[in-house]
């Protein structure tokens, strides 16, 4: 069965490409990802930040979309 991917997924994608190469490096520097915790990396928090406030999707969505 093939899975279509989520055109919100792919517009991230686009966006990740358009940050500078060291933007990972960046968060740990300015401590905006200090204890990673379930999100494992800057990538997965600045998605959940972009879903939530972004998109303004619900919280309970936002959070949906990372436990699956």
């Amino acid at each position: 069965m093939s899975h279509e991917p989520n055109p919100v997924d792919l517009a991230f994608e686009d966006f990740l490409k358009d940050l500078p190469p060291e933007y990972a490096e960046m968060a740990y520097e300015f401590k905006a990802f200090a204890r990673p915790r379930k999100l494992k990396t800057p990538a997965q928090r600045l998605q959940v930040v972009m879903l939530y406030c972004g998109l303004d999707q619900a919280l309970r969505t936002t959070a949906g979309r990372f436990t699956r």
